[in-house]
């Protein structure tokens, strides 16, 4: 039996590595639990490996629950009479194999975690290995540095120091915003005015 040998990167951070062996038996649900549980994703957010070719274009979605509903979109399509857009093909992580994706001695597959707040992971198969007795796999056999996710920082107005220059230029707008009367808004008397709507 052969186990694949895959390396994880993460898009926005260089120190970030993950490498995972897994069975070439073994499914894209085994594969997205290890990738999970190292790499320390919080909560239970939907989740998709995408096959990518070798320039990272997506080829075919492995996705944890299958939310597309084909026989809808199809009527839908039906029922406008238009062209139906190009769709790449979409599986569940449970029904496909890790051998069933693998074309290529360098695959590719982007790994996408929780689509409301993306975490975009680059994944390329490194080395096809024989499998040892003794290994629970899918395992992780290399670890580097922690996730480390940015969320902006908005600041709150009564923690800043703010200069009196701009304390008195922000109350100034303050007040311009509260004391404007809609007869202090200049008109264009070559406009026309009509009561009819």
């Amino acid at each position: 039996m052969h186990v694949y040998r895959f390396r994880l990167l993460y898009e926005d951070q260089e120190d970030f590595l993950r490498d995972f062996d897994i069975l070439s038996s073994q499914t894209f649900a085994d594969f997205h639990k290890i990738v999970k549980q190292s790499v320390e994703l919080p909560g239970n957010e939907l989740a998709s490996f995408f096959v990518c070719d070798r320039n990272w274009r997506k080829k075919r979605e492995i996705t944890l629950i299958n939310m597309h509903n084909e026989a809808q979109e199809a009527a839908d399509y039906e029922e406008r009479r238009g062209p139906k857009p190009a769709r790449i093909p979409v599986t569940e992580m449970d029904k496909v194999r890790i051998k069933d994706i693998i074309d290529d001695p360098h695959q590719r597959l982007l790994y996408e975690y929780d689509f409301l707040n993306p975490r975009v992971f680059f994944i390329e198969l490194t080395r096809i290995l024989e499998a040892g007795n003794k290994d629970q796999y899918p395992l992780c056999v290399k670890s580097t540095g922690k996730l480390t996710i940015n969320a902006p920082i908005l600041p709150i107005l009564e923690t800043i120091d703010l200069e009196e220059d701009e304390i008195a230029l922000m109350n100034e707008f303050d007040d311009i915003m509260n004391n404007e009367d809609e007869e202090d808004i200049p008109t264009d008397p070559t406009l026309e005015q009509s009561t009819e709507w």
